[in-house]
């Protein structure tokens, strides 16, 4: 493009940014007034309030409920958090060291920047991303690391009058073969809300091509676009030319926003006259979500496919803080890159969607009298509806695959609800009938569809499988599990739902257990080993299925861990601290329940490479109430917090 071509097209986009400042203007306006007066949380509305709670981790959870997001006070780990996400930052140049712009890794070696920076795999070919172009703390600079892009391997990009961004891979090796692993990453989260009006944002950048710079102060957010048309948020942040493509924070370091433009307005927002604009995250993710599109998002479908499931996989977006590997970690990727070892773990298998056509689910009138079923089945007393979402957790749980709003796994007796961001159950409810009940082993699978071809029968206890209909990437993988103590833990006990009028039927819903969607990690002596008064996970479930066995009863049992923000992180997973288990019934024609909660408290200590968990039950309840439970977790019941046994 020649020169007059790039004049001519920033004067253009110029002009598209004065217009867009020109139509939100009164609302830039009137927000900035609510926020002055109310501050930023109250500002916000219910829903935005409670998402953003929702996002904050261990420090920022306790923040949140003692300031209310009223002052400026922030954990001393936010300077260690910054230098972390500072590492991930590089200052992109051509093959002649003229700056082009800022970019940053969001995965091991996958750069995001803006389209205007790269705007095609032949400018990123010829591109360099430099880290470490930066002073010390003597103020030394640094020796920086430059590393090759990879377009041939990776390359998605969106025009600058749509998103403005492109994603490359990146070289592992640097051109001193210097090691990419040793910069981390920063993780993407899809989840919007993670900051509100009024609150500061953080921007790490390479103004004008210099080295490495950060504004944090005067620096607030101004504006939430919510109109789909145009992701963009608006924010008081110092930039200058350079920055395009520089990651835009939360006061968590949470990634909220890319960089990409300044728009001048005639008011003043904090003394500030030009505001500048990133592209939501949010967004970005929504556009690999759905594909090419022409004029929206270019390149090739299964290279787009490929970013989308790594930057959505649990294990690139750990707990959605800057990654950062320690030396440890960092030798052992060289050793796998050489090849001079293999990791040994569980291999995951899959099925085909119509394994599972036909299955009807867990039952809400399964402890209703038959002739009762034709009615009015809702107001029956003996009626149990699974539990209701608020929004909050509707927005996170897991949609089937090809539909806006489904997202109840349905299996053999029992159903399913799963956690996008953290790839676990939201909750299990399953249908438990004493009477016809049989007793199989883990290997006794289904008939029909039993395993693949090369898995014998005796190997069967040991295989798990991935649901065909929801997003591998929204199912929790084996790597946690073979690391460390954790166990796979059925959250539908596997011998809850084996129950039918002929052999078959059980053996199908025995098989339906071994799918990762009713797997969590269960730390060993919690699981079925510890021996005390408060007894552990296996203990409790026995009582419960023993009533049902020896007594011809009927339970509906609902099961599921405690997604807490403040879970602590091992492997890059958050582990539930807790489960809880409701077991309904019917007693003299009245629905009965009891509500049971067990903790599983963690600690991770490093020890030569390795984790070692250890856990702590000495708080471990087994009776609660169930307004409890849903307190902990935000499910609403229904009929069974009037059927509680203990009020």
């Amino acid at each position: 493009m020649t020169r007059p071509d790039v004049e001519a097209r920033k004067q253009q986009l110029n002009a598209e940014l004065r217009d867009y400042m020109a139509a939100r203007r009164q609302q830039v306006e009137e927000i900035s007034r609510k926020v002055a007066s109310l501050g930023s949380f109250n500002a916000a509305s219910e829903q935005d309030r409670v998402a953003n709670a929702r996002h904050a981790t261990v420090a920022e959870g306790v923040f949140l409920e003692g300031t209310n997001n009223s002052d400026d006070k922030a954990p001393v780990n936010f300077l260690e958090l910054g230098i972390r996400a500072s590492r991930s930052v590089c200052h992109i140049v051509d093959q002649n060291g003229a700056s082009l712009g800022t970019g940053f890794l969001v995965a091991p070696d996958i750069l995001i920047t803006n389209n205007h920076v790269l705007p095609d795999a032949e400018s990123a070919q010829e591109a360099i991303a430099v880290f470490q172009y930066e002073l010390d703390a003597d103020e030394f600079p640094l020796a920086p690391r430059r590393f090759r892009l990879r377009p041939e391997i990776l390359f998605a990009t969106s025009p600058r009058g749509a998103l403005d961004f492109t994603f490359v891979s990146v070289n592992k090796r640097g051109l001193k073969d210097e090691n990419l692993a040793e910069q981390g990453w920063i993780p993407m989260d899809e989840r919007p809300n993670k900051i509100l009006e009024g609150q500061p944002i953080i921007i790490i950048q390479h103004p004008n091509g210099l080295m490495k710079s950060l504004c944090l102060f005067d620096s607030v957010l101004a504006f939430r676009d919510k109109d789909p048309a145009h992701p963009y948020i608006l924010y008081t942040t110092d930039t200058d030319n350079g920055s395009s493509g520089s990651p835009a924070f939360n006061r968590f370091w949470q990634v909220v926003g890319l960089h990409h433009a300044s728009v001048e307005d005639d008011k003043k927002h904090d003394g500030k006259t030009i505001l500048n604009r990133g592209i939501r995250i949010s967004s970005i993710f929504a556009a690999l979500k759905n594909g090419p599109k022409p004029g929206i998002l270019e390149g090739d479908e299964a290279q787009i496919d490929a970013i989308y499931l790594r930057l959505s996989n649990p294990q690139t977006k750990r707990n959605g803080r800057p990654f950062e590997p320690d030396a440890a970690k960092v030798a052992k990727a060289r050793v796998l890159e050489e090849g001079t070892k293999k990791k040994k773990g569980t291999t995951i298998r899959r099925r085909e969607t119509a394994h599972l056509d036909g299955r009807r689910g867990y039952d809400p009138t399964f402890l209703m009298p038959a002739s009762a079923k034709s009615k009015t089945k809702a107001k029956h007393p003996l009626y149990v509806p699974l539990p209701k979402l608020p929004d909050w957790l509707k927005a996170d749980a897991a949609q089937i695959i090809g539909s806006a709003s489904d997202y109840v796994l349905k299996y053999q007796h029992f159903s399913i609800v799963m956690s996008a961001s953290r790839s676990l159950a939201i909750y299990t409810a399953c249908n438990v009938d004493g009477a016809r009940m049989y007793k199989l082993d883990r290997e006794d699978r289904d008939p029909d569809s039993f395993l693949d071809p090369d898995v014998t029968p005796e190997a069967a206890a040991d295989v798990w499988y991935y649901d065909p209909r929801i997003s591998e990437n929204h199912q929790l993988g084996p790597d946690v599990y073979d690391d460390t103590e954790f166990e796979y833990g059925h959250l539908v006990r596997r011998l809850d739902p084996v129950w039918g009028k002929d052999d078959r039927t059980p053996r199908i819903a025995n098989d339906d257990t071994f799918f990762m969607t009713n797997c969590s990690p269960q730390e060993m002596r919690f699981h079925r080993t510890r021996k005390s008064e408060d007894g552990n996970w296996s203990a409790m479930e026995d009582v419960i299925l023993n009533e049902a066995n020896l007594k011809d009863r009927r339970f509906c049992v609902l099961t599921g861990p405690v997604l807490d923000t403040r879970d602590r992180t091992i492997l890059g997973v958050k582990i539930p601290s807790a489960f809880w288990k409701i077991a309904a019934y019917e007693e003299n024609r009245a629905l009965k329940a009891h509500g049971f909660l067990l903790l599983q408290k963690t600690e991770v200590e490093e020890m030569d490479a390795r984790y070692e968990t250890t856990i702590d039950l000495s708080k471990a309840k087994r009776p609660v109430k169930i307004t409890e439970i849903a307190r902990m977790t935000g499910l609403d019941f229904g009929p069974l917090f009037e059927a509680d046994v203990r009020g």
